[in-house]
């Protein structure tokens, strides 16, 4: 195909278009899931042998913490400990302002990591996060 060709500079301009647009797209959904983080929401709690840890998922652009994502992964491990084969079961329970709330069942005492998945309202990718809590037995 030379420039001769009929139609050419308009396909040209297309094809560049297609490629910036499709650029913008991958950036913006890479960039999407690492503008949040879990952060821990005051210290852990014990309650009838059971440790509650409140968590709160921020917007790191401006601190904002955001209240209506969905958690739908949680687990717990000692990797912090050098264990990471070691489970305990979590349960999620009702948040509360932007305060994601789980009840974890430790099998001793320790440095525990709670591994999140959330869905935000508006974000194409799964926001994933860690974070590190002191858990008793």
């Amino acid at each position: 195909m030379t420039a001769k060709t009929p139609g050419f500079p308009n396909r040209v301009l297309a094809a560049g278009v297609l490629l910036t647009a499709s650029l913008i797209s991958i950036s913006v959904a890479h960039a999407a899931a690492n503008d949040y983080r879990f952060e821990l929401a005051g210290k852990p709690t014990v309650s009838a042998g059971k440790n509650i840890v409140r968590v709160r998922l921020v917007h790191v652009a401006d601190g904002k913490p955001v209240p209506d994502a969905v958690i739908f992964e949680s687990k717990a491990d000692m990797g912090p400990a050098g264990m990471p084969t070691m489970p305990a079961p979590v349960k999620a329970m009702p948040a509360k302002n932007g305060v994601y709330s789980f009840e974890v069942e430790p099998g001793m005492a320790g440095t525990w990591a709670l591994h999140l998945a959330a869905k935000v309202q508006g974000e194409p990718e799964t926001v994933r996060g860690t974070v590190n809590a002191d858990l008793v037995k």
